[in-house]
């Protein structure tokens, strides 16, 4: 009886007798397997394997054929509704279902449901692991035939909408509007889906992957040529900033299930984007930060303080923090009284990448905070360490460049008072970004010959020779044996190299503007040094003995340095105020200049004392510890 039902074929499967003959053929192969004793196991249990398969292939054929039927009834709807019916079609598959592609192809299919929740629980539940198999190829067939059908009735349409929307918006209209587009597709899709086909969560995204990716592809393919010839840094940050945000989070991250069948297409968008900005972030940081060719207004310095300040910039004040460091000292940025002209990293990239930080800034200075700020935003932690190590070395050295232009240009003190400012500035924004620059470190290999220098000295001593027959001294044999290049590894420090420059750049300037006040001073105290050593005088004389330290010039020398004390502090000290706003800055650096000046007039009293006569004492008028003290302490920072 079961062998003739099923010799009907197809027209069986969907009736109502076909899932109970079924239920009986597996409990009839179930006996069969369990008994392989029988003397006819063999020939029955061959018999019920294709008998089965017979079913099974019955199933097939009903579901390709009802698959085959509603594509054919959704075109010929479509040749009936002709061309306008289907422009209005593709323009309405953005918002809803339409009646032709999805509300006629789910009643085509509505049919295939119950065999299918039949075909899914004997998958799941039958006691034989070949049974299980054969029922889930069934409905892996099944479904690939579906994703196949439904494929050939849906590219074109979406082809055409997705190139449509390409003509029509400019680039970021264009891929907000095309992700909301797919994303719609995604859901309809998987809504009609499910009517023919049991899905559990999570399983959607490998169903429906056939139909889907060919999908995705054509968006990604309609955008890519559009994004590759972006040369604008921001812009193309903007993009990350848009799918990353708006596309990948709001959008995708909102709709469960139909979320999850983007995502992958999302990301891979996501990716590609991400490598044209670091190739742009490059060029940018190579070009605008490393190469960057300054202009006459560019190095106008003080000028550019001295014009009126623009309406968004600030001038709050940049404080630094100079602590012992053996002989020298450590110089820090205190982020706590910092200038607010640094848009804050969370910031909105587009706003942040138009508006300028501060009119008086250098602009390799704005270019790397600006570069920064925005890849902080758009890349990995391991990423845009490796760049920002790059930004920051080429930005300092572009300021240093900068600084030497304005020494040549306009004077010393300019010249370092610029670099300060600038390295103040750029350490002092970076620091939010410093836990990410100190996880992620770029190591560097080198070769090493350092060893080889001793080497290189026994050689030129004679202590090796080229014809010798010892190993130990022939001087090609010890070369070959002891002169190998050493590989050292090191570790790019952007942040360590910009301290160096900055503690440099502070003493250079306070040693420029002790000169400049005490120099006098401390050359007469070097030749007074040097005829003591040298013995050039009798020690039994005194030092005024000597032509350079007669009590005449060391009154000359002395007045001098008051004059300068007058004159030229204040207007060192007006210029520094000039360039560092902040109170506590200028303090810190003005102090080992005011104890550099109180030595000096120490040693100077010291030599009154020991080398002169009262007379000539009272004659140079020397300022005491008080009146000195008095006179900077005075002077307005």
């Amino acid at each position: 009886m079961i062998t003739q039902t099923f010799h009907v074929g197809l027209t069986q499967v969907g009736g109502d007798d076909f899932t109970p003959l079924l239920h009986r053929l597996d409990d009839c192969f179930s006996f069969i397997n369990s008994r392989p004793q029988y003397a006819e196991y063999a020939a029955y249990s061959l018999k019920c394997g294709q008998l089965r398969s017979r079913a099974l292939s019955a199933v097939r054929s009903h579901v390709f054929d009802t698959l085959r039927g509603a594509v054919t009834q959704v075109r010929q709807m479509v040749r009936e509704g002709g061309d306008n019916s289907n422009v209005t079609i593709a323009e309405s598959a953005l918002t809803s279902l339409t009646s032709v592609f999805y509300v006629k192809f789910r009643s085509a299919i509505s049919c295939l449901r119950p065999i299918m929740d039949d075909m899914d629980t004997r998958a799941r539940l039958s006691l034989a692991s070949c049974s299980r198999r054969e029922y889930a190829q069934v409905i892996l067939d099944c479904r690939a035939n579906y994703c196949e059908q439904r494929l050939t009735l849906i590219l074109g349409i979406t082809r055409k909408q997705i190139v449509e929307y390409s003509m029509r918006h400019p680039l970021l209209v264009f891929i907000r509007t095309g992700c909301a587009y797919l994303l719609q597709i995604c859901r309809a899709e998987r809504e009609l889906f499910e009517c023919a086909f049991p899905l559990e969560i999570g399983d959607g995204s490998s169903a429906l992957w056939m139909v889907m990716e060919p999908l995705g592809s054509i968006l990604h393919d309609a955008i890519r040529p559009q994004y590759i010839l972006l040369n604008d840094f921001y812009t193309v940050a903007e993009l990350v900033d848009v799918l990353s945000g708006e596309v990948l989070e709001e959008q995708v991250g909102r709709h469960g299930e139909a979320g999850t069948l983007m995502q992958p297409f999302v990301e891979s968008l996501l990716a590609d984007v991400r490598e044209r900005l670091i190739f742009r972030a490059q060029a940018f940081i190579r070009e605008e930060v490393g190469n960057y060719r300054p202009s006459a207004d560019d190095l106008n310095y003080p000028g550019r303080l001295e014009s009126p300040v623009e309406s968004h910039s600030s001038s709050a004040a940049i404080n630094i923090e100079i602590r012992p460091l053996g002989k020298k000292s450590e110089i820090d940025v205190n982020p706590l009284n910092s200038d607010k002209d640094f848009i804050d990293k969370k910031s909105n990239v587009t706003t942040f990448a138009h508006t300028k930080y501060n009119h008086r800034w250098f602009p390799p200075l704005e270019h790397t905070l600006s570069c920064l700020a925005t890849l902080y935003r758009c890349l990995d932690a391991r990423t845009f360490s490796g760049l920002a190590q790059e930004a920051v070395q080429l930005c300092s050295e572009s300021i240093q460049a900068g600084s030497r232009a304005i020494m040549r240009q306009t004077g010393n003190l300019d010249g370092q008072l610029f670099a300060i400012k600038h390295l103040l500035v750029l350490r002092e924004q970076i620091a939010p970004f410093e836990p990410d620059l100190a996880a992620y470190s770029i190591p560097v290999k080198e070769l090493d010959f350092s060893h080889m220098r001793g080497q290189m000295r026994r050689m030129l001593a004679g202590e090796l020779s080229l014809f010798s027959t010892s190993s130990d001294a022939n001087a090609l044999l010890v070369l070959a044996a002891k002169g190998a290049p050493r590989v050292v590894e090191l570790t790019i420090d952007s942040r360590r190299d910009l301290e160096r420059h900055l503690r440099m750049a502070c003493e250079a300037y306070i040693m420029s503007v002790t000169r400049l006040i005490v120099e006098p001073m401390l050359s007469f105290i070097t030749k007074v040094t040097a005829v003591r050593v040298s013995g050039t005088l009798d020690d039994a004389l005194p030092i005024c003995a000597a032509a350079f330290a007669t009590p005449e010039r060391l009154a000359e020398i002395v007045a001098r340095v008051n004059d300068a004390l007058i004159s030229d502090l204040p207007a060192c000290v007006a210029k520094m105020s000039l360039y560092l706003t902040g109170t506590t800055t200028r303090e810190i650096i003005f102090n080992p200049i005011k104890s550099n000046i109180a030595e000096a007039h120490s040693q100077i009293a010291a030599l009154l004392e020991a080398e002169y006569q009262p007379k000539a004492v009272h004659d140079i008028i020397l300022k005491s510890p008080f009146e000195l003290a008095k006179l900077m302490d005075a002077i307005v920072l």
